[in-house]
């Protein structure tokens, strides 16, 4: 390997492009809102909903603006929070996301965290929004620690000592670990347990000491062994990982449900029937005396502008591809996103 550059600081890239104060309450008060739902304070339900990876200004504004529309329509039972996921990880290769580089682009990260901190602040200030991203990199945590309302560690890094190190120092910032790619939920729940515990780690050439994040919960989002899809959302697994997080001890536990993924089996249309069907296996379990209610907290949603996905274009020419539909995992487009808002609101 060789030496290319180095990553601009903590300092520089948020100075270069900073929040308003109108935007930093747009973040404290929905990082109030999302602890009050995790702490048990409030019976609303949180909905983290976007496209698998952000891409372009154009759609994501599009999409962006009828997020807000969503918040304000339906925000008096659903904590709606946008996906803006600009770290991919890959399971062989592919685009790594915006963090890394322009759709079909050369890699240039440090380029790449300079256009990422600047589209989120630009999402955030005109349509007064929260985001959510995964924390594929912790070592970029403190360049974006101020924006983010939610996090997500993904199912290949859920394991991982670094990422439930970094995670434990970053309240208010709401942390959810998915499970591992095998689909256990232990695995999982011991990933939440070590997110709260202090911890000491370092970013960079700096040492830091965390208290523990008290926000961490679980995200299930189904697995595959041998080439096996094994879903998690059925009744079982959820009274499972429900027992789980109140045996082991979790500070307010409680786990959100991924619709796409191992849960789908990729079939990204199938996302409004698990979550009608996760929501009826609550009020099921309910009638057994067992509130699971208390620990369910939402779902996490793939959508965009278009249903589908693309390939990035042989040709490697931007023009031929259509902005909106994911070039990462399906999702299912805008009409259908409100549909699955307006069924989530109805049964609650």
């Amino acid at each position: 390997m060789k030496l290319t550059g180095k990553l601009p600081g903590e300092v520089e890239v948020k100075e270069s492009h900073p929040l308003t104060e109108e935007s930093k309450k747009t973040i404290r008060d929905s990082r109030q809102e999302l602890s009050q739902i995790l702490t048990g304070k409030s019976d609303k339900k949180v909905l983290i909903i976007g496209p698998c990876s952000a891409d372009y200004i154009e759609p994501l504004s599009k999409y962006a603006e009828k997020i807000s529309e969503f918040r304000k329509k339906y925000g008096d039972k659903i904590e709606i929070i946008m996906r803006f996921y600009t770290g991919k990880p890959r399971t062989v290769g592919g685009w790594k996301g915006l963090s890394n580089s322009t759709p079909g682009g050369e890699a240039n990260i440090s380029k790449g965290i300079m256009e990422s901190r600047e589209l989120a602040v630009y999402l955030i200030e005109k349509y007064k929004i929260p985001l959510a991203d995964e924390m594929l990199h912790p070592q970029f945590a403190n360049l974006f620690n101020d924006i983010y309302t939610y996090l997500a560690i993904g199912a290949r890094s859920t394991e991982n000592q670094y990422h439930r190190e970094v995670a434990s120092g970053l309240e208010p910032i709401a942390i959810g670990f998915k499970n591992p790619t095998s689909g256990d939920i232990q695995t999982m729940v011991n990933s939440i347990l070590a997110g709260q515990k202090a911890s000491s780690f370092t970013i960079g050439d700096s040492i830091y000491d965390s208290s523990g994040n008290n926000l961490s919960h679980g995200i299930l989002r189904g697995g595959r062994i041998n080439d096996i899809n094994i879903s998690n959302f059925d009744i079982e697994s959820l009274r499972k990982t429900h027992l789980t997080l109140i045996e082991k001890g979790v500070i307010n536990p409680g786990f959100i449900v991924d619709t796409n993924h191992e849960n789908s089996n990729k079939r990204y249309k199938e996302q409004i029937n698990i979550m009608i069907a996760v929501l009826e296996s609550i009020s099921k379990l309910k009638n057994e005396g067992i509130n699971i209610s208390d620990t369910f907290k939402g779902f996490m949603v793939e959508s965009y502008l278009f249903d589908g996905r693309q390939d990035w274009p042989k040709d490697n020419n931007p023009n031929s591809i259509t902005k909106g539909l994911s070039l990462t995992d399906p999702c299912i487009g805008i009409d259908e996103t409100e549909r699955f808002i307006e069924e989530m609101y109805g049964r609650l």
